[in-house]
C-alpha cells in the first residue's frame, strides 16, 4: 500500500474516531436530559400523591368505585393492575400512619 493510500486510510479512521466520540457525547447529553426529565416527573408524581393522600383524609372515597372507574376506562377489570395497586396505596395512607 502506498504512503498516499495509507494517509487516506489514517485520515478516514481519524474521522470515524471523531464521529464515534461525538456520538458518545451526544448520547451522554441525551441520557442526562432524559434522566433529568424522569427525575422531574417523579418529583411531580410524588408531590401529587402527597396532596391526594392529605385530601383523602377529609374526603374519603370508596376504593371499589375508583377501581370500577379505572375498569370502565380501560374496558377490563384486569387491564390496569398497577393503577389498582396505586389506588390501594393512596387510599390506605391513613391506615399506615
Amino acid at each position: 500500500m502506498s504512503d498516499f493510500m495509507m494517509s487516506q486510510v489514517q485520515g478516514l479512521l481519524a474521522k470515524v474516531a471523531d464521529d464515534v466520540d461525538k456520538m458518545g457525547k451526544t448520547h451522554n447529553a441525551q441520557t442526562d436530559m432524559v434522566l433529568g426529565a424522569i427525575n422531574d416527573l417523579a418529583a411531580n408524581l410524588f408531590a401529587t400523591q402527597a396532596i391526594l393522600c392529605v385530601l383523602l383524609r377529609d374526603h374519603p372515597v370508596n376504593p371499589a368505585d375508583v377501581k370500577a372507574w379505572i375498569s370502565a376506562q380501560t374496558g377490563s377489570p384486569t387491564e390496569a393492575p398497577k393503577a389498582h395497586a396505586v389506588v390501594d396505596l393512596l387510599l390506605s395512607f391513613d391506615k399506615k400512619n
